[in-house]
């Protein structure tokens, strides 16, 4: 499971897609690529129900 989701955690295309290049990038011994993805995840908007700094963009 990716870091920061949960078993209750929606499985979104997108964060799973981020996960399986971030997981090939370590594979291929490229961590620089692998960390690029991983930010991209995290970034992406979360799945959680929004709490009231998800206005502004900051974390939930």
């Amino acid at each position: 499971m990716a870091r920061d989701m949960t078993a209750g955690t929606r499985v979104c295309g997108k964060c799973m897609g981020y996960t399986a290049l971030r997981e090939k990038a370590k594979q291929d011994g490229d961590y620089g690529q692998a960390t690029a993805y991983e930010i991209l995840r995290r970034r992406h908007p979360s799945h959680e129900t929004p709490g009231r700094t998800a206005r502004w963009g900051l974390p939930v």
